[in-house]
């Protein structure tokens, strides 16, 4: 949407220069981590080039990321660019002062106009649609509020409850795994498999996590995702089925192979333990702290929820001299055009086209409707001291983490380099060379140690893109309120013509053509409260904007109804002289007139009565 000046403000202040600050600072120490790495490469790769290239690759990933933070925190706190356009329409926008703004929002509008018709008419709220799946259903069953949330919203909480119920299943699979495996329905192999599905189970959770904190994407902001059974159901399946699968075929491999229990176990007992235990007490410790933060959140957004879904209406008829059109140019130009906030355009989202339809000479019906809503205005979206705390502990222990992750990024870089250094001492340089090797056992304790750097790594910036995310959500929400107007006229009229100044003795004369309309009007107004979600950059507030509550709104309304009726009441149907000059000169024609009608002479009168005297007669005589 193109940024159009105005000088009049609209009071859209930039929502981002807390969370940007923040960010930059993040960025600015991990940056300086980037740059030490490389510098530390600069000094080395003249020695080793292998240990110079490890420090540069790793250098490059911690300073790229840094720089993307530092950019787009410092992006989030400079000057936040609101035109005289901003927010977006609910609709296609039909205002012609508005045409190029309107093409440029029509693909991320929320609704169109039959759909806001049917809104304010059957009183009904579309934007709070069903949740589609088992597991979202079961959820919104547990939090019946969650419905009346913006869909940004609802989707973070389905994400979180869904990766909950993956973890909770998970579990579940983990015990029933280890009663396959252990009460040998899997074979010989069966307790090899344990420690494998333990792995699994682990990097599930993690990807699990990993995906739940993803940002939402536009998508989100548009409809609510799916959550179905079908996970809980392919979870549990493979739970059953994989142990016995992957023990069969172990079962098989040592039997070709002519390969003992004894022999694996010895192998096993020679590559150091991934501990899964304690990584699923990591991520369920985790898990619990950041959804305590969440849902403190959420719960004072709950709070805050008033679904009401109520209008105002007048439905009359009035009587009244008057053409049809006058009564929508009335309403359009004048009546809807003084309410605007701020002189911005009223968003029409369904043009007045009256009709009329002159079904004989004289006699017709019309009819016509539209659909405005007056610029929208900010509503502070006041959810209490509590909440603004929990945002910002989100935000900072959210970068906190990513800080952590990177220091063990940091520390990983360092551990590869150890492991590249003892595999160059000792020669090793293939699989079968590490296992043959005498220093087997300390490098692969240091690839283990890697794979818990990495994986702890993963896991707490699974976690610190959960929280920035989900504060980033809280930060971005913007709502507003505004009046939405429908207007509805029908109505039949017929012409008549009335003529005025047709005395014996008038020197002036007015004939007008006088049209009797019977008007139905059917208006419904609303004050709705919408919410929409902000972001940084360019496209700073082109997102959608649903309608949450619908309240009443009768002072308006009867304010509508008066600015109408005084219109009707106060019209003129008899056309007269306004001008001075056209006055001055009806004025002389009627000297004119009475200095040629002199005051009559005593014969004229008798004159006069004696012809009056014979036309009596003469009427006398034609009754006899």
């Amino acid at each position: 949407m193109a940024f159009d000046y105005g000088s009049i403000d609209l009071g859209l202040k930039n929502p981002f220069k807390l969370e940007g600050r923040v960010t930059a600072i993040r960025g600015l120490i991990q940056s300086l981590i980037g740059v030490y790495l490389l510098v530390s490469a600069a000094g080395i790769v003249k020695n080793d080039a292998v240990v110079g290239w490890i420090f540069m690759a790793f250098g490059i990933y911690i300073l790229g990321g840094g720089i993307k933070a530092l950019s787009s925190g410092i992006y989030a706190t400079l000057r936040y660019f609101v035109g005289r356009n901003h927010p977006t329409s609910l609709a296609a926008n039909f205002s012609k002062s508005e045409s190029s703004t309107a093409q440029e929002e029509s693909s991320y509008v929320g609704y169109n106009a039959q759909q806001l018709e049917e809104m304010l008419v059957g009183r009904k709220n579309i934007t709070f649609v069903e949740p589609t799946g088992f597991l979202a259903r079961l959820i919104h069953s547990f939090i019946p509020k969650l419905l009346f949330m913006p869909y940004p919203v609802r989707n973070m909480a389905q994400r979180v409850l869904g990766a909950w119920t993956r973890t909770l299943i998970s579990l579940i699979s983990f015990a029933l795994v280890a009663f396959v495996t252990l009460s040998g329905f899997a074979g010989e192999a069966g307790e090899l498999v344990f420690p494998i599905y333990s792995a699994i189970i682990t990097f599930y959770l993690l990807y699990s996590w990993r995906v739940a904190g993803r940002p939402l994407s536009r998508n989100a902001e548009m409809k609510i995702e799916t959550l179905g059974g079908a996970e809980l159901t392919k979870i549990i399946a493979v739970s059953l089925i994989m142990p016995v699968v992957v023990g069969l075929i172990l079962s098989w491999i040592m039997s070709a192979g002519s390969i003992s229990k004894t022999d694996v176990e010895g192998l096993l007992e020679t590559i150091p333990s991934l501990h899964a235990g304690y990584y699923l007490i990591f991520v369920l410790s985790m898990a619990a702290i950041c959804s305590v933060i969440i849902f403190a959140m959420l719960r004072k957004r709950l709070q805050t929820a008033n679904p009401v879904s109520e209008v105002s209406e007048l439905r009359e008829n009035w009587q009244e001299s008057i053409h049809p059109n006058e009564i929508f140019i009335n309403l359009d130009n004048l009546v809807m055009a003084n309410r605007r906030y701020k002189e911005v355009p009223n968003r029409v989202y369904r043009e007045l086209d009256p009709q009329l339809r002159e079904q004989v000479e004289g006699k017709g019906d019309f009819k016509g409707e539209m659909i405005q809503e007056i610029q929208p205005k900010v509503k502070p979206l006041e959810l209490g001291a509590v909440f603004n705390k929990m945002r910002l502990t989100s935000l900072i222990v959210g970068n906190t983490l990513f800080i952590v992750s990177i220091v063990i990024t940091l520390i990983l870089a360092y551990t590869f380099v150890d492991i590249y250094s003892i595999m160059k001492v000792t020669g090793v340089n293939s699989l079968k060379g590490l296992f043959n090797s005498k220093d087997a056992v300390e490098i692969l304790n240091l690839i283990m140690s890697g794979l818990h750097l990495f994986l702890i790594g993963f896991l707490l910036k699974s976690f610190a893109n959960l929280l920035t995310n989900v504060a980033h959500l809280f930060f971005a929400e913007i709502q507003f309120e505004s009046l939405l107007v429908y207007f509805k006229c029908e109505g039949t009229f017929t012409e008549s013509k009335i003529s005025t100044g047709t005395g014996i003795h008038d020197s002036t004369r007015s004939e007008n053509t006088l049209i009797r309309s019977s008007i139905t009007p059917w208006v419904v107004v609303s004050r709705i409260v919408t919410s929409t979600f902000a972001a940084t950059g360019m496209k700073n507030l082109e997102h959608p904007r649903h309608i949450l509550e619908m309240h009443k709104d009768d002072e308006q309304l009867h304010a509508i109804r008066s600015d109408v009726i005084s219109f009707l009441k106060d019209r003129e149907s008899i056309a007269t002289i306004t001008s001075e000059r056209d006055l001055g000169n009806a004025s002389h024609i009627h000297q004119l007139n009475e200095q040629s009608r002199a005051i009559p002479t005593t014969q004229s009168l008798k004159h006069d009565e004696e012809a009056a005297g014979y036309l009596r007669q003469e009427k006398n005589d034609a009754e006899e």
